[in-house]
């Protein structure tokens, strides 16, 4: 299901300005505020086990970042040996919405990745969630693609991409599940 797909003109596709404008509508990416989908395009990998999971739920603070409770705070600042709160709100990726959201998007659970990220959050096993502080909000608002390919079930679509300069992304095609991200051109 996941993979680099080879870029064979021969074997590849160009989308239809109807696929393309899919891509471009509010049905997947876009669409409505803080869509997860956009978070997808956070970081560069080349298989879905790679995916930064610390760019995926915290920078941009999507609708599955939660506030943390004062009780979570208390826990964190004692595990974590401080004696004051660092500066920024204490922000909150629980587990569970975690693996619902790699699952639905990468059929992957967390158990299954590499991790990548998760060193950047403090886990509580007591709240079984990873923690953060942050104000900072990197969310990619609008993605326009202006073109794609497509090779068997995947789908390679192309944009400029603000972050990170010009950018590959590939998804099967059969319900538009994220797949791999390639590394940029």
């Amino acid at each position: 299901m996941f993979g680099f797909m080879k870029h064979n003109k021969d074997d590849c596709r160009p989308l239809s300005l109807e696929e393309l404008a899919y891509f471009n509508g509010a049905d997947f990416f876009n669409g409505e505020k803080m869509n997860i989908c956009n978070q997808f395009l956070n970081s560069l990998y080349s298989s879905p086990e790679e995916i930064d999971l610390f760019r995926l739920f915290c920078i941009g603070n999507g609708p599955e970042t939660k506030q943390a409770t004062d009780d979570e705070i208390i826990e964190l600042l004692a595990y974590k040996d401080l004696r004051e709160e660092p500066i920024g709100k204490c922000k909150k990726a629980d587990c569970g919405e975690i693996e619902s959201i790699l699952t639905k998007y990468t059929g992957l659970t967390l158990g299954r990745t590499k991790k990548k990220g998760l060193e950047n959050m403090t886990y509580l096993e007591k709240f079984n969630a990873y923690y953060y502080y942050n104000d900072d909000t990197s969310f990619r608002g609008t993605v326009y693609f202006y073109s794609g390919i497509m090779k068997g079930q995947f789908v390679r679509l192309f944009y400029n991409d603000e972050f990170y300069g010009m950018a590959k992304k590939s998804l099967p095609s059969k319900n538009w599940t994220m797949a791999t991200t390639l590394y940029p051109i």
